[in-house]
């Protein structure tokens, strides 16, 4: 359901003020049972997390047959932990997941299996050691800087789409950080290929739900596709460049110098483009929409957005943010937390049972399509306290200690856990408080707020917010 930002207050404990009201900000309310057959159908296509039922984010776990599959929606965290860790190998990522990535995503990391993810894996892994992600804090404070700079030169009152503003910074943060800058891809550009990707074949379409063949995709969204070659035919021709130059030490450099243990193998041109893809396109877009919807909930909230502000001032003063400083910075990396539990950038996975088993006590038979909803489980009943409500004290010590890890999964979980969720909730923090310190986002009150799913959630229509400089 899409509604304006017409905030519900309701009596109870607030993470700044004891006896202040509860920020209920807007979201998805779900309706009371299962929609019918060709409603749900309609929902799958035009925004999937509207048609889950109000069971799935209060039961353990929710089932529906139909006369030719069985959907499991998976809540319980044992259940999850089965599902993505302990018995990962019976729960294969199933076929409407792969329509949906492969086409732009090929072998890359994000959609290989078996031994051919291992060591793709393995081959990523050193770019994210600890090490190599604090020495990145300096240049994502400074991409942070620079837009904070040109939104002063934009002036009190200027109206900002904030979606597109983070989408800016965060993608040429993974360029700077991972790709040397990005030897000539335009930032505006990509970022804008890359969105109309996500909001064309990004979606499930008519051809997924009926099974046509994988072309028919391309034929309803000539949008997205000519998006698509167009990324392909940038990436791929940095890659030719950087196959003929000196190597820089970076990302790129150490997909090129990989090689399977097991084979020999060394990644191509087109493996080698398929997983930059992914990491442009991945590595930005989760901590882009973590900051938008982190600076809308601040923008709701002028009391935290001011201790956040007080935490940034006296752990750094006006200096640039230093990673010394983002370890630091406690409260800020629990908004970023919780506007990641209320607005998950992956709001859905999605599994397929290979063979009977059990999961979390549960007789799961083959053949069973399994939904993780990440947007339920974040407001699931029996998991959190008032669910709903916005409110970062959930992530302090208090209330962390005895969490269940399959309770919030912002980054998923299990072996395939997000290689770059380190980096990620860095840059974010690093970015919110960065941005915080200088500026104020306020909400426009006429615009009506939708998280819509396509691969990622974001906001329908972008977020428009008026800036307020500091």
């Amino acid at each position: 359901m899409a509604m304006g930002v017409r905030l519900r207050y309701l009596p109870g404990v607030s993470s700044v003020d004891a006896t202040a009201p509860r920020l209920i900000p807007p979201g998805v309310t779900p309706p009371d049972r299962s929609l019918p057959y060709f409603h749900a159908l309609w929902k799958l296509i035009d925004n999937p997390i509207e048609a889950w039922p109000r069971a799935v984010y209060e039961d353990p776990f929710y089932q529906r047959r139909d006369e030719r599959q069985t959907f499991l929606y998976a809540c319980d965290p044992a259940m999850l932990k089965d599902i993505l860790l302990d018995k990962a190998e019976a729960f294969p990522k199933d076929w409407m997941f792969e329509r949906v990535t492969r086409p732009a995503l090929g072998d890359g990391l994000l959609t290989a299996h078996g031994e051919a993810w291992r060591w793709q894996r393995r081959a990523a892994a050193p770019g994210f050691r600890p090490d190599n992600v604090a020495a990145m804090t300096p240049v994502i404070s400074a991409a942070a800087d620079a837009a904070l700079a040109r939104w002063r030169d934009l002036g009190e009152g200027a109206r900002l789409d904030v979606s597109t503003e983070m989408t800016a910074i965060t993608f040429q943060v993974i360029l700077d950080t991972m790709l040397s800058g990005g030897d000539g891809i335009d930032v505006p550009s990509a970022a804008r290929r890359i969105t109309d990707y996500l909001e064309t074949l990004g979606g499930i379409t008519v051809a997924d739900l009926l099974r046509w063949p994988t072309w028919t995709r391309v034929a309803l969204a000539p949008r997205g596709h000519r998006a698509l070659v167009a990324l392909k035919a940038t990436v791929g021709a940095m890659v030719a460049r950087r196959r003929r130059e000196p190597p820089r030490g970076d990302l790129v450099d150490l997909l090129m110098q990989a090689q399977d243990p097991e084979t020999g193998r060394r990644m191509d041109d087109v493996l080698l483009r398929d997983n930059l893809l992914t990491f442009i396109g991945a590595g930005h877009e989760t901590t882009a929409l973590a900051l938008t919807w982190s600076l809308f909930l601040l923008g709701l909230d002028p009391a935290t957005a001011e201790r956040v502000r007080d935490e940034v001032t006296e752990v750094a003063g006006d200096a640039s943010l230093t990673h010394a400083h983002v370890e630091r910075l406690v409260f800020t990396r629990q908004v970023v937390q919780e506007a990641m539990r209320l607005y998950p950038s992956l709001p859905l996975m999605s599994r397929m049972c290979a063979e009977d088993v059990e999961a979390g006590g549960l007789r799961v038979a083959k053949g069973t399509f399994v939904f993780i909803p990440i947007y339920a489980i974040h407001r699931h009943r029996r998991l959190w306290r008032d669910p709903d409500a916005f409110d970062p004290a959930r992530f302090g010590p208090e209330e962390s200690v005895g969490r269940h890890r399959f309770a919030y999964l912002p980054f998923g979980g299990g072996p395939r856990v997000c290689i770059g969720q380190a980096f990620a909730l860095i840059e974010a923090v690093a970015i919110l408080a960065t941005l915080v310190r200088g500026a104020w986002l306020e909400p426009d009150p006429g615009h009506r707020i939708r998280p819509v799913m396509r691969v990622s959630m974001r906001p329908q229509g972008g977020l428009p917010m008026t800036l307020r400089l500091r």
